[in-house]
């Protein structure tokens, strides 16, 4: 969901929020997005 950022520097930051996403939902019980304020459960 979004874009490709055009520098080095905001694709690490991306891929690293990204991961940490992945990590937290594996842990949590319940995940949701949450898209024009409406939820989507995930998990």
């Amino acid at each position: 969901l979004g874009i490709v950022p055009d520098n080095a520097l905001a694709r690490r930051f991306r891929d690293a929020q990204g991961l940490a996403n992945q990590r937290l939902a594996a842990v949590a019980d319940e995940v949701y997005l949450i898209a024009a304020g409406l939820p989507l459960r995930m998990k």
